[in-house]
């Protein structure tokens, strides 16, 4: 009698096939979902660094001079005189002389004071209907009424315009003068609470008041659609001059 020896072969049983076939299933399954988070994360990224493009322009702006009265460099820039609340302008003593300071404030020669180091008094800039004038040395805030600057890609041969998200960046920043009277409350006497009404939306075209209102607006041209954006950011800077700085002599 002759025996005939097989080789026993490893094979995959029949549950093992189908247990993988049901992994791959759901791995299948999750991908979508896997995908469109990605995709939120990216959009979450692009959008935040978007925000802080905004808010470093802002940022940028706010570091140059309130007004251009204060941008002469011969003496530190004094509170301006404007047409805003009366409450902020300047005080007179017993006598009715003026004090060259505002209300509350203490006197000393290194307050904020109304008076240059020359001793005369400067006024705000008179806004027209539109906008400021601009002198075109962006020396002061009002300079940026109006200005635009814009981050356009142009595609090379190493690189495709389909390689960024965001395109043909626009940044847009306007200047104007704001209320500076409180909707409830007073400068002056023992209100210790001031209510503002929407401070960022009751504009004062025509007049100068005590604040001014910086808006810096981004919008992009993107090639996924659901990427396009517009990111408005708002900040305020307030009439409040400089102080100098009190030297001792030996």
């Amino acid at each position: 009698m002759v025996v005939t020896l097989y080789k026993q072969r490893k094979a995959v049983a029949m549950i093992e096939l189908i247990f993988a076939i049901v992994i791959m299933g759901i791995v299948m399954l999750s991908a979508p979902l896997m995908l469109s988070t990605a995709n939120k994360s990216v959009y979450v990224g692009v959008q935040q660094e978007s925000i802080a493009t905004v808010a470093t322009e802002i940022g940028m702006i706010l570091t140059h001079h309130w007004d251009e009265a204060n941008t002469d460099l011969n003496f530190t820039a004094p509170i301006l005189r404007t047409k805003g609340n009366p409450d902020l302008n300047e005080t007179t003593n017993a006598a009715g002389f003026a004090t060259g300071f505002r209300a509350g404030t203490p006197s000393g020669e290194y307050e904020r004071t109304f008076l240059t180091s020359l001793g005369g008094r400067l006024t705000a800039t008179n806004p027209s209907t539109t906008n400021f004038t601009a002198e075109g040395d962006f020396d002061d805030i009002d300079d940026y009424d109006g200005h635009e600057s814009e981050l356009t890609l142009i595609a090379t041969a190493d690189m495709s315009e389909g390689d960024y998200l965001d395109q043909d960046i626009k940044i847009t920043s306007t200047v104007t003068y704001i209320s500076d009277t409180p909707d409830s409350g007073t400068y002056l006497g023992s209100a210790t609470t001031l209510t503002f009404n929407d401070p960022f939306g009751a504009l004062a075209e025509g007049n100068s008041t005590n604040i001014k209102r910086v808006s810096v607006t981004l919008t992009t041209d993107s090639t996924m659609e659901d990427l396009n954006k517009t990111i408005l950011l708002r900040a305020f800077s307030c009439n409040i001059g400089t102080y100098s700085l009190n030297t001792r002599s030996f």
